[in-house]
């Protein structure tokens, strides 16, 4: 499976897939806050790497499945809200496959 050409990707999609999963990261915070959580500073910090993280895969299978931008916003900004969440379900399904289980 050849690479995408860097001279040929959108930076543009791609800054405001980033923006999209900072925002579902900071929504998911600030949810968690309105239901009682405490605000930390730490806290809040490891939600926004690990949702940019996730937010990341979201962009290269957007890339890779060639998605529409609104449909790739869409799941960027879910991938920020759920963070970790997303990433442990695509690693569970991902050594399924590898085993051979699916």
């Amino acid at each position: 499976m050849p690479i995408k050409d860097p001279d040929n990707i959108n930076w543009v999609v791609v800054v405001y897939l980033f923006i999209v999963t900072l925002l579902g990261s900071l929504a998911s915070y600030c949810y968690r806050l309105l239901n009682g959580d405490t605000f930390q500073l730490w806290s809040l910090i490891a939600q926004i790497f690990i949702s940019i993280f996730s937010g990341l895969l979201i962009v290269f299978i957007a890339s890779y499945f060639n998605w529409e931008f609104e449909f790739a916003g869409g799941v960027a900004g879910l991938a920020g809200w759920s963070g970790a969440s997303l990433i442990k379900t695509l690693e569970e399904r991902l050594i399924k496959k590898a085993k051979g289980s699916e």
